[in-house]
């Protein structure tokens, strides 16, 4: 993929095509007219294949994106097919239900909606086939069909671009989930559409490391014996860190498998530019593959603590503390993410659960909930018409809130698909996973006069195993009663002021506000009489 530089104005394929004619014609007849010593014209040099972001600061989105392509030869017509068609998000009455707008129609406000269909495209005196399609801001997929006629591609074998394939394909035959290729087209100033910056392929010298690997696994079908991760290393990662990485352990959904959450999920992009924000720490992704394993989500528990987590935690300089584990799924993925916060809740700090259901949680699963040391996330494009995603999974959170569970609901427009669940994660790295807090509190005091001297020391300790200690401030309560603040050094923060004597009927309360790493956290109340 390429950037093409600004320009005022858009150019389509055909316009471009045109102009060249034409001064390829002014130049003949120069050479013509100068006789038989003028140079021979020089021939327009050939497009390059691949898709072209181009700006073109038009409407509605400020940029385009040109697709070229090569086919074999006797193909006789090609299309390309995107999840690019939008809709409003009250059209979405029902899965695949929606305006199905084509993206030159696209308004603020729209939601990404199924079914996609397919474009026709151009071939080009030379041979290549080419279509120009403005594009919002953020990531999609594409493919093309050869001699396809079905509107919706259904049945019609689709091909990835060779320009722009996959950095990591499928790692053994019969891998579900359809090769694609992947853009990501920027945001217009002059003409804002989402704000996807968070999704940008870093620069080569701030990119981590891609990696796919393959460890034994008695308990796998397909491929017997042994199964698949990728593995994504962030920008710095140091195998003799004294402190190890936390890990990030991500499911695919059904039709997929582990390459899904990096090669169309851009997992590994948004990680990286949290961490280049500031928001986070680095960590090691492990992006997982649920198919070919016998016993259901059971059955991807039983592969995590047997197989995959030995396997990673002796190949990466990862921490083996659960603590120091998140997790999250989408769709069968979320159904997975579900059996693991319900029923091994022990074997993750973090847990989120996305566009999935959720079935209703009994007492006992409850209590466990309420024990996770870190944090749980549940959430759902509001519009997800899918098995009526969108309501039971509100419906649920709702539940697990009511019986006392802490979770973090996280909702957005949009239905079924990446457009969706890659906000959801960036959300989960930004929000929650890896950034939970505890606060003890010791308070004591002394008579001065009047008044009473309390000392009272808040000590702020992350949850995961971190390389950096919270800092910002943490707040001293008397009851309801604020009593002043006291900034966090080393972890932390002490504070040492005369108080009227009446205020510490009330047991003394440390709040910790938080900073960019690092959640709030409250203390228990400390009697300090």
């Amino acid at each position: 993929m390429r950037l093409a530089r600004p320009h005022r104005s858009p150019a389509s394929p055909p316009g471009r095509r045109l102009t060249r004619s034409l001064l390829a014609s002014l130049t003949v007849a120069a050479a013509m007219a100068a006789g038989a010593f003028a140079p021979p014209a020089t021939a327009a040099p050939p497009q390059r294949l691949g898709p072209e972001v181009v700006r073109t600061d038009q409407p509605p989105s400020g940029y385009s994106v040109t697709f070229r392509y090569e086919a074999p030869e006797g193909v006789e017509s090609v299309h390309i097919y995107g999840d690019w068609f939008y809709s409003r998000p009250e059209s979405v009455t029902c899965q695949d239900c929606g305006d199905g707008r084509h993206p030159s129609e696209w308004m603020p406000g729209d939601i990404a909606a199924t079914p996609w269909q397919i474009l026709p495209m151009e071939r080009g005196d030379d041979g290549v086939w080419s279509i120009t399609v403005p594009l919002p801001a953020g990531s999609f997929r594409y493919a093309f069909t050869h001699d396809c006629t079905n509107p919706l591609a259904t049945g019609c074998t689709l091909h990835d671009d060779p320009a722009n394939p996959w950095q990591i394909q499928p790692q053994y035959p019969g891998a579900p989930g359809a090769v694609r290729s992947t853009i990501y087209v920027p945001e217009s100033r002059k003409f804002p559409t989402y704000d996807t910056g968070y999704q940008a392929p870093p620069r080569a010298n701030k990119a981590g490391t891609l990696e796919t690997r393959r460890y034994p696994s008695p308990l796998s079908t397909n491929p017997a014996g042994v199964h698949d991760i990728v593995v994504y290393l962030p920008h710095g990662y140091d195998p003799d860190r004294a402190t190890p990485y936390p890990t990030l352990y991500l499911s695919h959904g059904g039709g997929d498998h582990s390459t899904a959450w990096t090669m169309q999920g851009v997992a590994h992009h948004i990680l990286e530019n949290a961490i280049q924000d500031g928001a986070v720490q680095p960590m090691v992704i492990v992006s997982t593959d649920f198919n070919g394993l016998p016993g259901g989500n059971q059955g991807y528990v039983d592969e995590l603590r047997n197989n995959v987590f030995p396997f990673v935690e002796q190949n990466y300089n990862v921490s083996t503390r659960a603590e120091d584990r998140a997790f999250g799924g989408f769709s069968a993925g979320g159904s997975r993410a579900y059996t693991l916060m319900y029923d091994h809740t022990e074997l993750f700090g973090y847990h989120a659960a996305w566009s999935a259901g959720g079935p209703q949680a009994g007492q006992q699963q409850i209590d466990r909930m309420k024990d996770v040391a870190g944090g749980i996330m549940i959430g759902t494009g509001l519009q997800d018409r899918l098995g009526n995603i969108a309501e039971n999974s509100q419906r649920n959170a709702a539940a697990l809130r009511a019986a006392g569970v802490d979770l973090d609901e996280f909702n957005l427009p949009g239905v079924h698909t990446w457009h969706v669940w890659r906000p959801l994660l960036n959300h989960y790295l930004r929000e929650l996973a890896f950034r939970s807090t505890t606060t003890k509190l010791e308070a004591t005091t002394e008579p001065v006069g009047r008044h009473v001297r309390l000392t009272a020391v808040a000590t702020v300790d992350p949850v995961t195993t971190s390389v950096a200690s919270p800092s910002g401030k943490v707040d001293f309560y008397a009851g309801d009663e604020y009593l002043g603040s006291a900034r966090v050094r080393d972890g932390v923060a002490r504070f040492h002021k005369p108080v009227d004597r009446a205020l510490l009927d009330e047991p003394v309360v440390a709040h910790y506000r938080g900073d960019d790493l690092f959640d709030e956290s409250r203390s228990a109340p400390a009697d300090a009489g």
